[in-house]
C-alpha cells in the first residue's frame, strides 16, 4: 500500500495515502490512551473525556456547532474509546477535508470542559452504563472480560463504573486529559482523494507549534491462572447468553497470525467449525460465534452464543469439544487452505473504503510503530502450518485458562457444575 509517513518535530506522526479514484477523504485521530491507563478510582475518565470534546471548544462553543461545522460540509464523524486508544474519525468530500481537521484541532487544543456540560455528560454516561444491563448479549462479553482479568484494568468496562464516574472530579479529567492529550501521543492518518503535501502543511499549521511532554505508560495487565473460572449473573431472561473464554495472544506476537486463522476456523463466518457444528448440525444456537481481543503482552479468544436456557449445558459441552479438537487433531490441508483464503480475502476487502484504510494505518501505526505491508502480512498467513495451529491450541486452550461467563435464568449455585464441565472433572 502506498503511503507517506511524516513525524513532525513535536513527534506527532501523520500518514498520508492518495487514493486517486475516490470521492472522499477520511481522517483518523489516534491518541495512544486508554482505559488500562487509568487508576481504579478514576476509571471511565479516558471516555468521559473523549465525550466532553464533543461538548465544545474555543471556536465551536457547544455540541451543536462543532456537529453542524461537520455535517454540514456533508460529513459524518464519531470518536471511540478503547483499552489502549482513543481515537475520532471523520469522513467527508474530499474537498472539505481541511475544514474539518480545523474543527478537531480546535477539539483537541482548545476544549472548554464547561462544568455545566461536565455535569450533563455524567449523566448520559451514567445511563450508559446502566443501560448494558438491559442488553445481555453485551453485558455478558464485559463479564467475560472481568473474569479472565479480574481487578486488573483490562478487565473493566472502558466507560467505568456508575460509582467511579458519579465520583470523578473535572480537576482529575482536566489533569488526566492534559497529561495524555499531546502531539507525540498522536497518530492522524489521512486516506482519500488528497495531496499528501497539502496535508501535511495543514498539520503543520494547526498541530506544529503543540508542545510535547512525557505521558506514562501502563502497567502489565497478565491473566492470572489461580483464579474462580466461572461468573454468572441470574437474569429473567428467554435466552441465555455465554461467552467461553481461553487465553488469546499479544498484536505483537510471533503467533497473532495463527491466531487469527485459529479464530476464523472456529467462529468468524458460517463455514467454522461451531457454526457448522452447534448451529446447523445440533441445533444448540441461533446466534454463535468468535472473536479475538489482541492487547500489547496478553489477549483472549472468546467464544460467545446465545442459547435456550435448557441448552446450555450441552452447548458449553459443545464448544469444548471443538476447543479439543484443535488440540488433539491437525487440521485438514484443505480446511486450512480455505480458511487462510478467507482471512486474507478478509483483509483486502476490508481496505477498499478510504475511511478503512485511515483507521487500518493509524492502528498499525499505534501498534507496532510501523506499518505492515499487504504482501507481508498475506506471507504470513500463508506461513502458518496444521502443525503451528495445534501447538498454540495446545497451549492456549488448556484447562486451567478456560474461563465462563453466563447470564440467564439458571441460578448462580450451579457456577461449579460449570467449572467442572470446563476442567474436565
Amino acid at each position: 500500500m502506498n503511503y507517506e509517513r511524516t513525524t513532525l518535530p513535536n513527534d506527532l506522526r501523520l500518514l498520508t495515502t492518495s487514493m486517486p479514484g475516490m470521492r472522499s477523504a477520511s481522517i483518523a485521530f489516534f491518541f495512544m490512551v486508554g482505559s488500562r491507563h487509568e487508576d481504579n478510582h478514576v476509571a471511565g475518565v479516558s471516555h468521559f473525556i473523549e465525550h466532553m470534546l464533543f461538548k465544545g471548544s474555543q471556536h465551536y462553543p457547544s455540541a451543536r456547532a462543532i456537529s453542524e461545522a461537520i455535517e454540514g460540509v456533508g460529513g459524518v464523524f464519531n470518536g471511540s474509546t478503547g483499552k489502549e486508544l482513543t481515537n475520532y474519525t471523520a469522513r467527508v468530500p474530499a474537498e472539505q477535508l481541511f475544514t474539518v481537521m480545523r474543527v478537531f484541532a480546535d477539539m483537541f487544543r482548545r476544549p472548554l470542559f464547561d462544568p455545566t456540560e461536565v455535569e450533563k455528560e455524567r449523566n448520559v454516561i451514567i445511563e450508559e452504563i446502566s443501560s448494558t444491563q438491559d442488553d445481555p448479549q453485551e453485558w455478558v462479553n464485559l463479564l467475560a472480560d472481568e473474569v479472565m482479568w479480574p481487578a486488573l484494568p483490562l478487565g473493566r468496562d472502558d466507560a467505568g463504573t456508575v460509582d467511579s464516574v458519579s465520583e470523578l472530579r473535572l480537576e482529575q479529567m482536566l489533569d488526566y486529559f492534559h497529561t495524555f492529550y499531546r502531539p507525540n501521543s498522536l497518530v492522524i492518518s489521512v486516506a482519500g482523494n488528497i495531496d499528501p503535501e497539502q496535508v501535511r502543511q495543514v498539520t503543520e499549521e494547526l498541530f506544529g507549534d503543540w508542545e510535547p511532554s512525557e505521558f506514562p505508560g501502563w502497567s502489565a495487565s497478565l491473566p492470572p491462572v489461580d483464579v474462580v473460572p466461572v461468573r454468572m449473573i441470574e437474569k429473567d431472561t428467554e435466552q441465555t447468553n455465554v461467552c467461553l473464554t481461553t487465553l488469546g495472544t499479544s498484536y505483537r506476537s510471533a503467533d497473532y497470525f495463527t491466531f487469527l486463522l485459529i479464530n476464523a476456523l472456529l467462529g468468524d463466518g458460517m463455514s467454522s467449525r461451531l457454526f457448522q457444528s452447534i448451529r446447523e448440525e445440533q441445533s444448540l444456537a441461533y446466534d454463535i460465534g468468535s472473536y479475538l481481543n489482541c492487547y500489547h503482552e496478553t489477549g483472549s479468544l472468546v467464544v460467545s452464543a446465545g442459547v435456550d436456557p435448557s441448552s446450555i449445558d450441552a452447548t458449553v459441552r459443545a464448544i469444548l469439544v471443538e476447543l479439543e479438537h484443535l488440540c488433539t487433531e491437525l487440521v485438514p490441508d484443505e480446511e486450512l487452505a480455505r480458511t487462510k483464503a478467507y482471512v486474507r480475502g478478509g483483509f483486502l476487502l476490508g481496505l477498499e473504503g478510504t475511511q478503512q484504510v485511515a483507521s487500518w494505518l493509524g492502528s498499525q501505526e499505534c501498534a507496532q510503530h510501523q506499518v505492515r505491508e499487504i504482501d507481508d502480512i498475506i506471507a504470513h498467513i500463508d506461513a502458518v502450518t496444521v502443525q503451528d495451529v495445534q501447538r498454540v491450541a495446545q497451549s492456549c486452550f488448556a484447562p486451567q485458562w478456560r474461563r465462563l461467563a453466563i447470564i440467564g435464568p439458571d441460578g448462580i449455585q450451579r457456577a461449579g457444575e460449570f467449572e467442572k464441565l470446563l476442567t474436565g472433572v
